[in-house]
């Protein structure tokens, strides 16, 4: 609880006139250091929480977008971590380096396969989606025009992408230039997922799903 009630003291990257720099785990997961410091951070924050649970208190006191961190620079959510990230004030204009989502059970999803409304995760250049967090696939919303240079896939399997195989729902991800995928085994999980981005993702100022992206994913 301490932590969140910090996150919610920090105001459009700020507390105490001082600039969000750096949240990082500590003590084996157990304790996180917030860092802060004034001058120029466009660079933005680096932002890492790894909870193997998020309390029903902290889930329903915080509305989505209701932490507002600044600008992000790299974005690390693990396990039951990955429930922050519809609380972050993500803007349009943020640029995040890198955002990096993994789960190690479906249930550390929480209820984000539920959710009617997509996540928002503005200006994205990078993109790491591990285990049954790859099912996030169909609930994250990058900017309209974006661009992002790599999308990684890792650690899944066919098992762990079920949600994802068996729903229909479409893909906001906009253009993605590279898509690279590792330790995903030999049970197809490549191609089902290479498909699924072909066919489903949605690139909207194009007008086109799946046509925009398709010749931009080279097959290893």
């Amino acid at each position: 609880d301490q932590v969140f009630d910090m996150l919610e003291k920090i105001k459009n990257g700020e507390y105490a006139g001082k600039k969000l720099k750096r949240i990082s785990n500590m003590w084996s997961f157990i304790s996180y250091e917030f860092v802060f410091g004034k001058g120029d951070t466009d660079e933005g924050a680096d932002v890492e929480f790894n909870l193997a649970k998020i309390s029903a208190k902290n889930k329903t006191r915080i509305a989505d977008g209701e932490l507002d961190l600044g600008k992000i620079r790299y974005l690390t959510l693990y396990r039951n971590a990955v429930e922050v990230l519809p609380m972050l004030k993500i803007h349009e204009d943020n640029g995040m380096g890198m955002l990096d989502l993994f789960c190690d059970t479906l249930s550390e999803l929480g209820n984000l396969l539920e959710r009617k409304n997509r996540v928002f995760i503005g200006v994205v250049y990078r993109v790491w989606l591990g285990g049954y967090a790859i099912n996030l696939l169909t609930k994250i919303e990058t900017q309209e025009g974006n661009e992002m240079k790599k999308l990684t896939i890792f650690n899944g399997s066919l098992s762990k992408i079920e949600p994802l195989l068996e729903s229909e729902e479409k893909l906001y991800l906009e253009e993605i230039k590279h898509l690279d995928f590792f330790s995903c085994g030999n049970d197809k999980t490549e191609e089902k997922i290479r498909d699924i981005i072909k066919t489903r993702n949605v690139i909207r100022d194009s007008g086109e799903t799946g046509k925009a992206i398709g010749n931009q994913i080279p097959k290893k």
